[in-house]
């Protein structure tokens, strides 16, 4: 008896309801859609429906019936996805439309038609991190350090460093005018054509140090194959007499952790830990290195800055944790997150943290980064390189 006085009364409440309702229409207001009425769980069933959608469907859906002219519909659900994300005050969790999808695929290919920059966030701003040499950058005489304000007219921020790179991107033959600000805080605005950019994967020779041959190997990031470019590069440097190595990772923002795990694996023993992750979703798990060391035991050291970040410090917290390598520089990035893309439907992507990163030893490199063992600052007013010369000395004096 109980059970059907419930159902009389909720009927009786939604003939109710539906009477305002049909009042509210005939007077010219929607009383449910104006907020006027609060319905109960119950009623609100009956008057709306319960289709289980999730509150984007359902805006979609009421505009899709309701809105008074036609609309981009996939661009609201992209702009939709970005101030869902955008919630999570994380940097690096972000949509990727199509094309910078397409873009993020070539830079781990190591190919892309820019002009020849390696760019971080750096607290607000974009920082200049590297110059390819040969690219419309570098003839432009843009520097390591300064930043970029601006792409074709529109000011970006830090945390809009994709969408600035995507805007810097485009076809070969075409121009982009960047905003650059220098050290002293002005801006000029420069406009270079795009071309073709091949990013070296790595560079080494053999320098000299009170005498002694030190091999340089300089990763400028950690694309498909770089791991294996690095055992190549450190064994000829070994057949060529070097009794020490310097690695340099200025200015390489990261990329692929697998070959991260690579390039460690050329200095380490097989079997040594590189990384350890951790997330909510995720267990706990520890990489390690799946080769024999190229390298022996020769003296080396890791040249770093603030432009090295994510892999690169990946590399070179394991090198210092195993007492493998010293690192010489200044203060890296801290940027010690794992990234997962993700693809959806519409073509893009979303790229967001999965996990963080912790070093053998445990530290939490997010945020903090990595202190050298010895400090050493490049003046780029000077043609002479001295945080390298620091790390050649290092190299020399600890063996």
């Amino acid at each position: 008896m109980t059970t059907v006085r419930s159902v009389l009364a909720v009927l009786a409440g939604a003939l109710v309801i539906l009477g305002v309702f049909l009042a509210g229409v005939l007077v010219g207001g929607h009383p449910v859609a104006t907020g006027l009425i609060h319905l109960p769980d119950p009623v609100r069933n009956v008057v709306l429906g319960s289709s289980g959608q999730d509150l984007t469907g359902q805006v979609l859906d009421v505009l899709r019936d309701d809105y008074y002219k036609d609309f981009d519909e996939e661009l609201i659900e992209q702009e939709g996805v970005k101030g869902l994300v955008g919630a999570l005050d994380d940097p690096y969790t972000y949509y990727l439309d199509p094309g910078a999808l397409d873009e993020l695929r070539q830079r781990n290919n190591g190919r892309y038609s820019g002009v020849g920059l390696g760019v971080e966030q750096a607290e607000d701003a974009i920082v200049v991190t590297r110059v390819y040499e040969d690219g419309p950058a570098e003839a432009a005489g843009i520097r390591v350090g300064e930043k970029i304000v601006s792409v074709d007219g529109t000011r970006y921020a830090g945390d809009e460093l994709e969408r600035a790179v995507a805007n810097i991107r485009g076809e070969p033959g075409t121009e982009v005018t960047i905003g650059i600000e220098s050290a002293d805080g002005t801006v000029r605005r420069l406009t270079l054509e795009r071309a073709e950019i091949t990013i070296p994967v790595v560079t080494s020779r053999i320098e000299r140090a009170d005498g002694e041959k030190v091999g340089y190997v300089r990763l400028a990031q950690f694309t498909r194959g770089s791991g294996d470019a690095v055992r190549d590069a450190v064994t000829k440097l070994r057949e060529q007499g070097a009794t020490a190595l310097v690695l340099d990772l200025r200015g390489d923002p990261g990329g692929l952790v697998n070959e991260a795990v690579a390039v460690t694996s050329a200095f380490l023993p097989e079997g040594s830990p590189v990384v350890t992750t951790e997330g909510r979703a995720s267990p706990e798990t520890t990489l390690e290195t799946d080769q024999e060391p190229v390298a022996g035991e020769i003296p080396l050291v890791v040249l770093v800055d603030r432009g090295s970040a994510s892999s690169s410090e990946i590399v070179a917290g394991a090198l210092r944790d195993e007492d493998r390598a010293e690192l010489v520089g200044t203060r890296t990035f801290g940027k010690a997150l794992v990234q997962s893309t993700i693809e959806l439907r519409d073509g893009g992507a979303l790229k967001l943290t999965t996990a963080r990163y912790l070093t053998p030893d445990g530290t939490d490199l997010n945020e903090k980064g990595l202190t050298p063992d010895v400090r050493a600052i490049d003046d780029p007013e000077t043609p002479r390189d001295e945080a390298l010369r620091a790390a050649l000395a290092a190299a020399v004096g600890s063996g």
